[in-house]
C-alpha cells in the first residue's frame, strides 16, 4: 500500500477511529490511541481478504481490538505500579516503626542519666522530630527552658561514654 493510498484511507476512516475511541470511553491519551487506530487500519488494509466480507467491518473490529489490547496493557501496568507503590510504602512504614523502637530502647538506656525534663526534650526531639517551640507548647513552659534542657542533656551525654551505655 502506498502512502498516498493510506492517506485517503485514513481520511475516509478517521470518523470510525474516533467512534471506536468514544465507544471505548477513551478520554486520556487521545493522540496515542488515534495513532494506534491508524496503525490498526494500516494492518487491516494489508491483511484484508475481499472474499471474507466488507472492509469496513473488518477494519472496525481490527481497530477496536487493538485499542482494547492497549487499554488492557495500560490497566495492567497501572495495577502493577500501584502494587509496587503499596509494597514500598509498607516497607518504609515498617522501617520507620523499627527505627522508632530502636530509638526508644536507646533512650530508655540513657534515661537514668537525665532528669525528667531532659528526657522529655530527648524523646520529643529524637522520636518525634519536634522543635523546642513545639515541646515548650506541649509542656506549658518557655522555649528558653526547653533549650536549657537540651543544653544540659547534651552536656551530660557528652561527658559519659554513650557507646558503653547503648550496648
Amino acid at each position: 500500500m502506498l502512502d498516498k493510498d493510506f492517506e485517503q484511507l485514513e481520511k475516509k476512516f478517521k470518523p470510525m477511529i474516533f467512534h471506536v475511541m468514544k465507544r471505548l470511553n477513551i478520554y486520556q491519551n487521545k493522540q496515542e490511541f488515534y495513532q494506534i487506530g491508524c496503525i490498526a487500519l494500516w494492518e487491516a488494509a494489508l491483511r484484508f481478504d475481499k472474499n471474507k466480507g466488507k472492509f469496513s467491518s473488518f477494519a472496525y473490529s481490527y481497530i477496536a481490538g487493538r485499542m482494547k489490547t492497549e487499554l488492557t496493557k495500560q490497566g495492567l501496568q497501572k495495577n502493577n505500579h500501584d502494587l509496587v507503590k503499596e509494597i514500598v510504602d509498607y516497607e518504609e512504614a515498617y522501617l520507620e516503626d523499627f527505627s522508632v523502637l530502636y530509638s526508644r530502647s536507646i533512650i530508655e538506656n540513657l534515661s537514668p542519666l537525665l532528669t525528667n525534663n531532659q528526657l522529655k526534650w530527648l524523646k520529643g526531639y529524637c522520636l518525634y522530630g519536634k522543635a523546642p517551640n513545639e515541646i515548650a507548647k506541649e509542656e506549658s513552659t518557655s522555649i528558653a527552658a526547653v533549650k536549657a534542657w537540651r543544653r544540659d542533656a547534651l552536656k551530660k551525654l557528652r561527658s559519659k561514654q554513650i557507646k558503653e551505655i547503648i550496648k
